[in-house]
């Protein structure tokens, strides 16, 4: 111990000649203190990190932290363990864009797209142009437990009306409406939607479709969350299921998938930075699900929701 402090000593004198030693000393102090007071990176993010460097993805400190921030939160907040499937196309090229966080698979941009910074969506409005998630609804869940979600984005001013006209899908599986689960706008007020077999909310207190969005069924209720940069609200709808399922379609974002491959009703061009497939999800999972997504995008896109 005494050799240990002496050789502190000079090492201190040695440096107080050459620079500050009292803010050097502080400089050292608090960055051993960080590097070795924090816990190691999630694995799951390190993988997931990897993968996208792997595509050629450069990642910002910031945009590496918040993809940890994302897993922990999930795993200490215990939503993190529902979810199937989880894709954020903000990396500007299909390879990482189409990369799942959860189940290290990866679905297909079929079609024609755009791969913007912070979203991806088709070149045009197609039913050929489709996300295909390879996922089946009923492949790990059941159609009275499960959830779809989607970040759509409206990136003009005021910002609402991000799937971008009537009657069109964000994400969803079946060939129509009663028989299919989706996110979707109903008429000419672009309400959002979230349909589910037949029993379909969509009453929020604005009609605004810009946001986190969910299509979440559970305990016999449908409801539809959204989550946009300054405020979170939902309303859910009680009634049992009339619709059949048909268990061959895949889930799609960017249209409602209406066969097994190459074809999406309700197709559109809107922008889209996340996907995700989950269980159903209670009232308290679905608000901080939903602001985990926002805080990551945000930060990964570098833009505002």
């Amino acid at each position: 111990m005494r050799k240990n402090r002496r050789t502190d000593e000079k090492l201190s004198l040695r440096l107080g000649t050459l620079f500050p030693t009292q803010g050097l000393t502080q400089s050292l102090t608090g960055s051993f203190t960080t590097r070795f007071s924090q816990r190691g990176p999630d694995p799951s993010a390190t993988a997931y990190i990897g993968l996208l460097e792997g595509d050629g993805v450069s990642l910002s400190s910031a945009q590496k932290t918040a993809i940890d921030t994302f897993y922990v939160t999930g795993k200490n907040e215990g939503w993190y363990s529902s979810l199937k499937r989880f894709y954020l196309p903000v990396w500007g090229a299909a390879a990482p864009n189409a990369r799942c966080l959860v189940s290290s698979t990866s679905g297909t941009f079929e079609g024609s797209f755009t791969h913007a910074t912070g979203y991806a969506h088709p070149s045009s409005v197609s039913g050929t142009n489709r996300f295909n998630t390879g996922y089946k609804l009923l492949d790990d869940l059941t159609t009275e437990d499960a959830c779809l979600m989607a970040l759509a984005y409206d990136s003009t001013s005021p910002h609402d009306r991000a799937i971008n006209a009537a009657n069109k899908t964000i994400i969803g599986s079946g060939a129509i409406t009663a028989n299919s689960v989706r996110i979707n706008t109903t008429d000419s007020s672009l309400k959002p939607q979230a349909c589910w077999l037949g029993v379909n909310e969509s009453t929020l207190s604005s009609f605004g479709s810009h946001g986190v969005l969910l299509s979440n069924r559970k305990d016999g209720d449908t409801t539809l969350s959204r989550r946009t940069g300054s405020a979170y609200d939902e309303d859910s709808t009680t009634g049992t299921l009339t619709g059949t399922y048909n268990n061959t379609f895949p889930i799609v974002g960017f249209g409602s998938a209406a066969a097994t491959s190459g074809s999406a009703g309700q197709a559109t061009d809107s922008n889209a930075g996340a996907f995700g497939i989950s269980e159903g999800l209670n009232a308290t999972d679905r608000a901080a699900y939903t602001l985990a997504i926002k805080n990551l995008w945000e930060t990964c896109s570098g833009i505002t929701l």
